[in-house]
């Protein structure tokens, strides 16, 4: 495992991060083997955000439709799944492809089991809503991803799914000296059409809004536990002063099974 971690963080350096595939398999595995660097972007966002929450954007897409049953697909942590639980009633399911993310969810009361998007082990048109919150640019085969998706969904029944927009942080990196940012294979743009194939209404709620860091150790907090830009965390003006605004760019996509 240390020597899959080092060869995964050598990425972070140079321009051997270009090759850094956010829907690898081993890279997801890294990633979400433990809850840290989750779970400080979630606080950050949560804390920091000045407008529009995107997590709240794609509650209400959950909640407008009064769903009885909801799968939470790659529901990292669990803190959505348990506020759909709690502030719907709905009978809530999830599923992750890491143990750990599993226990986290199963800790906070929602049942949880360790599963592939590619494969999930659930019957036809199970669910009213099924939520994959920025969690599909990590699937490996995204038209198999979404299809298995659809599948567990019955006739007219809804899939949320948050999504990254592009230029997301933008101005960070700008002041950070490097623009880079990976392509991913589902966000603001190519998402819809991805949608499309395998679902008979696809709309689109932009979530975009900012986020405010108090000082430099904040942002350098921040770009710390970034995947693809930790690196950069030491360029971080020391000397930055008062609140530096960070454009957050979000979507959630709401997207209709045909009945």
């Amino acid at each position: 495992m240390a020597r899959r971690e080092a060869a995964i963080e050598g990425h972070s350096g140079a321009a051997d991060r270009r090759a850094l595939k956010l829907n690898s398999p081993l890279v997801v595995q890294w990633e979400y083997a433990s809850e840290e660097r989750q779970a400080k972007r979630d606080a950050t966002y949560r804390a920091l955000i000045d407008g529009v929450h995107a997590e709240d954007v794609a509650f209400e897409a959950v909640a407008e439709v009064r769903p009885r049953r909801v799968l939470d697909a790659g529901c990292g942590t669990g803190e959505f799944a348990e506020r759909v639980q709690r502030e719907t009633g709905a009978d809530v399911r999830a599923v992750d492809l890491s143990p750990r993310m599993v226990a986290l969810t199963a800790a906070r009361g929602v049942p949880a089991h360790p599963a592939d998007l590619l494969s999930l082990p659930l019957d036809d048109g199970t669910f009213d809503v099924v939520v994959a919150n920025w969690v599909l640019h990590h699937v490996e085969d995204l038209e198999r991803g979404l299809s298995e998706l659809a599948r567990v969904l019955r006739p007219g029944g809804r899939l949320v799914a948050g999504a990254q927009g592009r230029g997301h942080l933008l101005n960070v990196w700008e002041l950070l000296g490097d623009t880079w940012q990976p392509e991913l294979a589902f966000d603001d743009v190519n998402g819809r059409d991805a949608l499309a194939r395998h679902f008979a209404l696809v709309e689109l709620r932009r979530a975009d809004s900012t986020m405010a860091f108090p000082d430099a150790a904040a942002l350098r907090d921040f770009v710390a536990v970034m995947i693809t830009h930790a690196h950069l965390a030491a360029r971080v003006p020391p000397e930055l002063d008062g609140p530096f605004a960070a454009d957050v760019r979000n979507v959630v996509f709401v997207a209709e099974k045909a009945a």
